[in-house]
């Protein structure tokens, strides 16, 4: 069992459907938030004052399902689409028309950039519906953000307690009433950026993770 799976869900797909056991060992992550500055200003942001997505502009990734939602919200906030696919033209142009004008696309944007949208929006939304544990929701949930996820298994793994779902084959119309009751709760949205934090600490620090692979290359070399 030295393949190592970064899910629960998909470790026991491989049990069920090849009879193979694998090694669970969750994905990571320990990152720190940022002050406000040349990013939110590039994009015309206010910190807490937009829902975020990141991820690549592919149907199966479903930013589709937030800018649905979004366009039927009456709010000031903005919606804050990051990511890009160079091979997605014909999706990536449907988005753009669909978008209401408090719809911001940002391209790629990686690193400081990144981090520090991340670190100020008033909730981060994962609408994928394929996929093991995705990095972006990890590392959302770290910075301390309320997170709304696509009700995948996987997602609901990752998020635990600590996150908000909705009905992911109902698409943009059960992603926005779930928007809709965070935008008028922010108590709520602050309770969760609390559970958020704590979970991933608790669960998925990269002190957690290395541990448990030294512990797998210990068993390999005993044989």
């Amino acid at each position: 069992n030295a393949v190592v799976t970064d899910s629960r869900v998909v470790q026991d797909y491989y049990r069920r459907r090849y009879g193979a056991e694998t090694t669970y060992i969750a994905y990571g992550s320990d990152v720190e938030p940022l002050p406000p500055g040349g990013a939110l200003a590039r994009f015309g942001l206010t910190p807490r004052r937009y829902i975020l997505f990141v991820g690549r502009l592919v149907p199966e990734n479903g930013a589709h399902h937030l800018v649905e939602a979004f366009n039927g919200l009456r709010t000031d906030f903005k919606c804050v689409i990051v990511g890009d696919a160079p091979y997605a033209e014909a999706y990536k142009a449907r988005l753009r028309a669909q978008a209401g004008p408090n719809v911001v696309f940002t391209g790629y944007l990686f690193g400081e950039g990144y981090r520090e949208l991340s670190s100020h929006a008033y909730a981060f939304v994962e609408t994928s519906g394929v996929g093991g544990t995705h990095p972006a929701l990890l590392e959302a949930m770290a910075l301390g953000n309320c997170v709304v996820a696509n009700n995948t298994a996987e997602n609901l793994e990752t998020m635990g307690p600590a996150g908000l779902a909705y009905e992911g084959r109902l698409g943009g119309d059960a992603l926005r009433l779930r928007l809709a009751e965070l935008l008028a709760r922010p108590a709520l949205v602050e309770d969760y950026r609390q559970r958020a934090r704590a979970w991933v600490q608790a669960h998925y620090s990269w002190e957690r993770v290395t541990d448990e692979y030294e512990a797998l290359f210990q068993r390999l070399l005993r044989g």
